[in-house]
């Protein structure tokens, strides 16, 4: 028989075989697939839990043995309750047993490892020897990203900064040493760093060509350019201050994030936004920055789109120009005076900070999408309420209003003062967010009370409440909010459920998920 007809003859007896395994319903599907599918459908998997699916078929097995992403984790191999520094001996022998047997596998049969998660409890003269073993073996397989979360500052080996195959870093409670030989083609990195080695940061960042940078810092000191300056003819030629000219390397960076938790100095880094021209998304988490560094960053990123400033005490009054910026945050604001905005492509605005704050805004579009958090509304008093009230219809910009309530309530407001306070009609909102609720609030009514204060000042088309109530109490919390919640000067028309969105899903620390129940508010004319 000739080749071609007896190929076909087995294909056609193949496809019988399977449809006739499908009428008796016995055909596996899943194991049909090609390895780099199931190689996919298993790196969503712990190391441990893809070792379990491998007892599913011979087909599982032998990918299970060669997925190219190793993510090893203690807590699978604690008891419940128990933390990550105080694990028992036997605990912590098995779990580097099972990741130096699975490391010798891939060693041995020279599987390609593209991801890597190591998480390591104390650190000592043995597991550093493990470590860096471990490591040699990941970048011998071509390693392209790694993930490492050390207790006791280990040194990262030399073999690692040599790794061409590495494009992500993230390094947490680590030591960066200082090596001469470095040939890192590194995009994405990301520190959580208590001792830094600035000539060894610096180099790291000179000689990769970073993407996205994400530095973290607890209590420490640094001092870095960002970009860096380079002699020679690698760059394009630009003014810098006076009248000195000077060659600057362009930077791919796309993405800076900054946290300078437990920091309590000046902004140490220079970034020179010339050369950060492609520069798109900029944070800052406890950066002592000052005023006029943010607005020079913000007019000189030319194509920065994204600026993001939490818990930065010592900005005060701040001016945001940026033709580009499409998204804006401010985060726990709580020395801020005055912020001026003239941004014609912002898209999305969230403000965190007093409700004393003056906005002022200069070609910001009506569409954009603009959400208040204001700090201090428990109490809630009148005083309070009243302020806030003048804020919103002062501004006549935000279209949601998100407050995070504690437990429990605790209200002080007048209804008397309130209907002799004269302040106009009250603010139209698309939107009132509640956060934090819980059974006692709800139980106390102080919710309701609550609604009550802040329908005076505001008139939202939805109410939409996050709770770890379970999904049950919708229509429970609806017949609260029907018969309780009246409103001190224009009572609803009607309350209605809208829905409910059940998408959180449990924690790794098993914390019980979290709904948010959306309600659609009719008002009468006034």
């Amino acid at each position: 028989m000739p080749t071609v007809r007896r190929n076909s003859c087995e294909k056609i007896m193949g496809f019988e075989e399977n449809v006739a395994k499908m009428e008796r319903g016995t055909v596996d599907r899943i194991s049909e697939l090609p390895d780099f599918i199931l190689h996919s459908i298993l790196s969503m998997l712990d190391t441990k839990e893809v070792c379990r699916a491998s007892v599913l078929s011979k087909k599982w097995y032998g990918a299970w043995s060669s997925v190219p992403v190793l993510d090893f984790q203690l807590r699978y191999f604690q008891k419940y309750g128990d933390s990550l520094c105080n694990c028992g001996d036997n605990t912590l022998e098995r779990y580097l047993g099972f990741i130096d047997k699975t490391m010798q596998r891939y060693s041995m049969q020279k599987y390609r490892i593209t991801k890597m998660h190591l998480m390591l409890p104390k650190i000592d003269e043995k597991l550093e020897s493990l470590i860096d073993k471990w490591i040699m073996i990941a970048v011998q397989n071509q390693i392209q990203n790694f993930e490492i979360v050390c207790r006791g500052n280990y040194r990262l080996p030399e073999i690692l900064f040599c790794a061409k195959s590495l494009k992500v870093l993230k390094c947490e409670c680590v030591k960066l040493p200082y090596y001469e030989t470095m040939e890192l083609a590194l995009e994405y990195l990301t520190l959580y760093l208590d001792i830094v080695d600035e000539d060894m940061l610096q180099r790291i960042i000179s000689s990769s060509p970073l993407v996205e940078l994400d530095i973290t810092y607890d209590n420490c000191l640094v001092n870095i350019s960002l970009p860096w300056m380079k002699k020679g003819n690698g760059g394009g030629k630009c003014r810098s201050s006076g009248s000195m000219q000077s060659y600057l390397q362009e930077s791919p960076l796309k993405k800076f994030v900054y946290s300078g938790l437990g920091v309590d100095m000046l902004w140490s880094w220079n970034m020179n936004v010339v050369a950060l021209k492609n520069l798109r998304k900029l944070e800052f988490e406890y950066a002592s920055i000052t005023d006029d560094i943010v607005s020079e960053l913000a007019c000189g990123l030319v194509a920065l789109e994204s600026l993001v400033l939490s818990e930065c005490l010592n900005l005060k009054c701040i001016q945001i120009s940026s033709n580009s910026l499409k998204q804006f945050r401010i985060g726990n604001a709580i020395h801020f005076i005055k912020v001026t905005i003239d941004a014609p492509k912002l898209l999305e605005f969230s403000y965190n900070t007093e409700i004393e704050t003056s906005l002022s805004l200069v070609r910001v579009p009506d569409h954009c999408n603009a959400q208040f958090l204001p700090l201090e509304l428990d109490p809630l008093t009148t005083v309070r309420l009243v302020k806030l009230k003048k804020f919103l219809v002062e501004t006549n910009f935000f279209k949601s209003l998100v407050i995070e309530l504690s437990n429990p309530l605790e209200i002080a407001v007048d209804e008397g003062q309130l209907r002799n306070a004269g302040t106009g009609l009250p603010y139209k909102l698309s939107e009132l967010k509640l956060c934090g609720i819980s059974a006692l609030n709800l139980a106390e009514f102080s919710v309701t009370g609550f609604l009550d204060a802040l329908f005076w000042c505001c008139h939202p088309d939805v109410l939409s409440i996050t709770t770890s109530l379970q999904n049950s109490a919708s229509e429970w919390i609806l017949n609260i909010l029907k018969s309780k919640v009246h409103c001190y000067k224009h009572p609803l028309r009607s309350i209605e459920l809208e829905g409910a969105d059940c998408s959180s899903l449990l924690s790794e620390e098993s914390k019980p998920s979290k709904i948010m129940i959306r309600f659609r508010l009719s008002w009468f004319q006034v």
